[in-house]
């Protein structure tokens, strides 16, 4: 309906009948009107970007003839617009049209699910449970993405209740704003790289951390279950909730407190707390005597002050999971983007990752899905395609997944049946993986997803 209405104006000129139909004017506006309402009805879409400000900049170009329609007064300035600015307008509106259906949602995203409850902890957060609990079906308590929260991972839930988990997640009902998406981006980007967005993802990994702390206490009230009564619990988190988990997992009196914790995934979990600032190289001030020496000094402050602006760097040199532990701590599966095998970059911003897993002790393993980018264990392969084609995963993948979403919850699944063999706690299904899966572990014997 937008393009539509942003074209018939563009057309008027052409078509004689459309002279006298002067509510063409009024088109543009409305164009506008509804992509705007695209945000909020379907959450930020990327990919209505460019159709958006295609739209403003129209009806900033159009405002006069709007402005004579407000006075029901007859405007005739379209016949004077010449085929250039035609032609030039209907190809930036073809440019911003193409990503809009081109990367539209695969999926209905409105889509109500079956078996999902909501049960509300507190006026901030409330948990939303997939399938019942109960003895045989054993759970997964889902630590959300920092964006979009559980909205975002929806169908990998929906894939693990299939799958005969029941997947417990939380949401708060704390508003998101542009500043806050900013934030985040910045720490995806930057945090492994500069201390300022380092110091801000360390701050969302220590947020995580408390609500984390806040929930799991509560889950059996919550659930109406005994502390004895809940089945086998499995760990997972996105982003800043894996760091906090993995740093969890390593600590005795995480592991003495939940007795039914079996382990943990970190998915997309960088660890950012193992980053602490670089010592910044300043340069010896001269101890040179008289007229020139004065001059040398002042240039050498002069240079350092200079030094001192530049924004100051990280080093990946802190304390990991699992350090200086006595006795081995939680099994930890970190599951990261294809990207993380490049290491033409030096596997930043995954160092902290394979650091853990190459220097610990273990028990730790990792697993990448060749293709997948770093979104992609989301539900944006369906509810946003944009994001897996602008953050894409390895290059020279062998094979890609064909179901990004199902992988996901296979690869959880398939570690999940790794420790419950190892418990003795019966076994579970394994679910083969349709993209190429890197894997690598210590202190896991028999590691295989």
């Amino acid at each position: 309906m937008a393009v539509l209405f942003l074209a018939l104006p563009l057309l008027r000129p052409f078509v004689k009948k459309l002279w006298p139909v002067e509510g063409l004017t009024w088109l543009p506006l409305v164009a506008l009107g509804i992509i705007i309402g695209v945000f909020p009805a379907y959450g930020f879409r990327p990919e209505c970007v460019p159709m958006l400000a295609f739209a403003v900049i129209y009806n900033f170009i159009h405002f006069s003839p709007i402005v004579s329609g407000m006075f029901a007064r007859s405007n005739d300035s379209f016949r004077d617009r010449g085929a250039v600015f035609t032609v030039c307008a209907f190809i930036f509106l073809s440019a911003a049209t193409i990503p809009m259906f081109a990367f539209s949602s695969l999926i209905d995203v409105t889509t109500e699910r079956d078996g999902v409850s909501v049960v509300r902890v507190n006026r901030d957060y409330s948990l939303r449970v997939y399938g019942p609990v109960q003895a045989d079906r054993s759970l997964i308590f889902l630590v959300p993405p920092e964006w979009d929260s559980a909205a975002s991972v929806d169908l990998v839930c929906t894939e693990l209740q299939k799958k005969r988990f029941t997947v417990i997640t939380y949401f708060s009902q704390e508003k998101y704003s542009w500043t806050k998406l900013l934030t985040y981006w910045r720490v995806f980007r930057n945090a492994a790289v500069f201390v300022s967005a380092n110091e801000k993802g360390k701050t969302i990994e220590a947020e995580r951390r408390k609500e984390i702390e806040m929930l799991l206490p509560r889950l059996p009230a919550l659930l109406n279950k005994e502390d004895d009564d809940l089945p086998p619990l499995l760990l997972a988190g996105y982003g800043a909730g894996g760091s906090a988990l993995a740093y969890l997992a390593a600590e005795n009196g995480f592991i003495s407190t939940y007795g039914n914790v079996r382990g943990v995934v970190a998915i997309e979990s960088r660890l950012w707390s193992s980053y602490l600032p670089e010592v910044r190289n300043a340069p010896a001030v001269p101890l040179a005597q008289g007229v020139s020496g004065v001059f040398v000094r002042l240039w050498a402050n002069i240079v350092n002050r200079f030094n001192d602006l530049k924004p100051q760097r990280v080093a990946r040199n802190g304390r990991l999971p699992g350090a200086g532990l006595s006795q081995p701590g939680l099994p930890v599966l970190y599951l990261v983007s294809g990207r993380a095998l490049d290491v033409s970059e030096g596997q930043k911003p995954y160092q902290a990752v394979f650091d853990t897993l190459r220097s610990g002790s273990g028990p730790t393993a990792l697993a990448a899905i060749e293709g997948a980018g770093p979104l992609d264990y989301q539900d944006y392969p369906l509810t946003h395609p944009i994001y897996s084609y602008l953050l894409p995963g390895q290059e020279n993948a062998r094979k890609r997944s064909e179901d990004p979403i199902g992988d996901t919850a296979s690869i959880i699944s398939n570690f999940a049946s790794i420790l419950w063999e190892q418990a003795e706690l019966g076994s579970l299904p394994r679910y083969a993986i349709s993209g190429s899966l890197y894997t690598e572990s210590k202190g896991l014997p028999g590691f295989r997803l």
